[in-house]
């Protein structure tokens, strides 16, 4: 049993999981606000990139991974840009296990993994908040599937 390399691949299951709800959403509801307030379901999933990116930068190699609000509405762009902050979060996931420490953060490289997870999965709740408040019809399968992390 190799725990970093298990939680390596726990983090790219939690981002299958996000692009699967992805996947599920219709382009029409990217827009889709609840009571027309907050952040759009577009703007959650650029909103998850985006602090990625921010992480990645503040813990590991200074890139830009940010996506631009203007797609907020592009499916294809916002998968692109998840799969690219997803495989450069494992990269650095990778690093901050080998040093055993983080930089300017506390406690340690398992408590940063479980914050992102956190963090993602409180946005993926909140998407799903929106669907189900907008009366979009998704199938419950969607539902089931963001717990299902073993296919």
């Amino acid at each position: 049993m190799n725990i970093k390399e298990d939680i390596i691949q726990t983090w790219d299951c939690n981002n299958k999981v996000t692009l699967f709800l992805l996947e599920n959403i219709e382009t029409g509801w990217l827009s889709a606000k609840i009571n027309g307030q907050g952040r759009s379901i577009g703007e959650q999933f650029i909103h998850i990139n985006n602090i990625r990116s921010f992480w990645i930068n503040k813990v590991g190699e200074k890139v830009d991974l940010k996506l631009d609000k203007k797609y907020t509405n592009d499916i294809q762009e916002l998968t692109k840009a998840l799969d690219r902050s997803s495989q450069k979060m494992s990269e650095v996931l990778r690093q901050l296990f080998e040093q055993e420490s983080i930089a300017g953060y506390k406690p340690h490289p398992t408590a940063f993994f479980a914050q992102m997870i956190a963090h993602e999965s409180h946005h993926r709740g909140q998407i799903m908040t929106i669907v189900t408040r907008n009366g979009f019809k998704i199938d419950k399968s969607v539902n089931f599937g963001l717990w299902n992390w073993n296919k």
